[in-house]
């Protein structure tokens, strides 16, 4: 393995990792999450795919949503309002599971980079 650091059994990654596994998790939705988070081998893999799940909860939503808007008043409007909370749950859970990721991914990359460091400069850094 040479140079690589491993971070909790898995090296960093690049943020080209983290782009492509989160556009196949997103472009393929439930199975694309999957087939990435299954075979990461890096924690921007693992992470985007994650990110990827959460755009797919906040495609769904918009879907939700969009649909019941379309219906034209057939169902109650006490229904509707109950779709639309479904919709917005769905929404807020997927922006939180993408912050999530993306900020589980920075913490492993300062975490790459506090490793990296040789300690002699890391003690000119603190003094």
């Amino acid at each position: 393995l040479g140079d690589l650091i491993l971070i909790e059994g898995l090296p960093a990654g690049n943020i080209l990792h983290f782009a492509w596994n989160l556009i196949i998790s997103a472009s393929f939705q439930f199975i694309g999450f999957m087939l990435t988070y299954l075979f990461h081998t890096t924690h921007a893999g693992k992470n985007g795919s994650r990110a990827g799940l959460g755009v797919t909860f906040i495609q769904f939503g918009f879907y939700v949503r969009s649909h019941d808007d379309g219906e034209g008043g057939s169902s109650g409007n006490n229904e509707g309002d109950n779709i639309d909370i479904i919709a917005y749950i769905l929404m807020i859970f997927g922006w939180f599971i993408i912050i999530r990721s993306v900020a589980d991914y920075i913490r492993v990359k300062r975490m790459e980079r506090i490793i990296a460091t040789q300690p002699s400069q890391a003690i000119e850094d603190i003094v």
